[in-house]
């Protein structure tokens, strides 16, 4: 039997591990040691730690990166990141997994992929290839040259992984994991969102969520401002998620807490797609706008540079850091009936919700023999 590690820090990869997850649970070939850190451990930040116990995986071990009280800094991130690898080191001793499942763009996992990489412990990498940008892509490119199996999302991500190296007979589109997520949550009742979340969904609802842009990171009060500024103009009732504890959080965190609009630290995953399914528009820089949106046929109002060369759907209005910018785009992704149409029948580029079975079939059969030797491919790229 196959042991897959994996490590999860916050929403955004928890979202995507999920689906896999779950079936992985059910495999009689494979078995999963999962670990959680980062803001999962955060009280802040919804402590996410009981929502995955209450998703009653086992947890294999639990590692505290983030210090309390800590500065929002770069370099901050950057001794998390080295807090994490020291544990996950230890962990990997312990655990002896065959393979890491490891994903995206997110600090812990970058820490488990060049620990696992230095261990001889074959990596696979979830969604490599994307650009975006800011230190996101940084990390996301340097963990698909630690990486050993890749998942990109779609073919344009394969392609660049091969422009960058990677050997196309271990490059494997998959499609984005949290599509699976979003298509597979069951349903419920109108009358039990808005009770939950006391939202009026007769009415238009955005969905806010803005995190911190790391190359811009002193900027992101000014920046959260002249968005809640937009919000309150346009006159919709909104609903907003805490940010990630990036460098420049603190005052994303401050500015949606001085506002009237409701902000949660987080959500169960249930709920919040089941908010998401009837929302009007989702607003700020999140790549859920990007990945998911479409396949719930919701307008995206996409704000400044931290998506930056990702694909698209047709569902994505780009705006910079500009009150009237993000009006006129709300106005759009609101009240334009021509628009809201074409959302509705936009096809999304990253997938159609079946990534989790693609990769758990992978992660079974792929041979390991030779694979943490890597060389560097130099031929074609289809």
């Amino acid at each position: 039997m196959r042991r897959i590690a994996i490590v999860t820090e916050r929403r955004a990869d928890y979202s995507r591990f999920r689906p896999i997850l779950r079936l992985l649970k059910d495999r009689k070939d494979l078995e999963y040691a999962l670990i959680v850190t980062g803001i999962h451990l955060v009280p802040e930040h919804g402590m996410d730690i009981r929502r995955v116990e209450a998703d009653g995986h086992p947890i294999a071990a639990v590692l505290h990166m983030f210090r309390e009280n800590a500065p929002d800094t770069g370099a901050e991130m950057a001794r998390a990141m080295g807090r994490a690898a020291v544990q996950l080191a230890n962990e990997f001793e312990r655990i002896r997994p065959d393979i890491l499942l490891s994903g995206f763009d997110i600090g812990a996992n970058f820490a488990a992929t060049y620990v696992a990489a230095h261990m001889n412990i074959p990596v696979a990498h979830i969604q490599g290839g994307e650009v975006s940008g800011s230190i996101d892509e940084s990390i996301r490119h340097a963990m698909s040259k630690f990486a050993h199996i890749h998942f990109p999302a779609t073919r344009l991500s394969a392609e660049r992984l091969i422009r960058m190296g990677e050997d196309p007979r271990h490059v494997h589109v998959v499609g984005c994991p949290s599509l699976d997520e979003i298509l597979q949550t069951p349903w419920i009742s109108d009358a039990e969102v808005a009770r939950q979340l006391d939202v009026d969904l007769g009415q238009p609802v955005l969905l806010l969520i803005q995190h911190p842009v790391t190359t811009e990171d002193t900027r992101a009060g000014e920046q959260i401002a002249v968005t809640l500024q937009a919000i309150q103009n346009s006159g919709v009732q909104t609903i907003a998620l805490l940010p990630n504890n990036d460098a420049g959080s603190r005052k994303i965190i401050e500015g949606l807490k001085g506002s009237r609009i409701r902000v949660h630290p987080s959500l169960p995953a249930t709920l919040f797609v089941n908010l998401y399914r009837r929302v009007s528009a989702i607003v700020g820089n999140s790549s859920s706008g990007i990945h998911e949106a479409a396949s719930l046929g919701v307008p995206t109002v996409n704000i400044g540079s931290r998506q930056q060369g990702r694909e698209r759907p047709e569902s994505v209005l780009d705006v910079p850091h500009h009150a009237g910018a993000i009006e006129a785009a709300l106005r759009t992704a609101l009240h334009d009936d021509a628009f809201r149409k074409k959302v509705r029948a936009c096809v999304n580029p990253y997938g159609d919700g079946h990534a989790a079975e693609k990769i758990v079939d992978i992660l079974a059969r792929i041979s390991l023999d030779g694979l943490v030797q890597k060389i560097f491919y130099d031929g074609p790229a289809a």
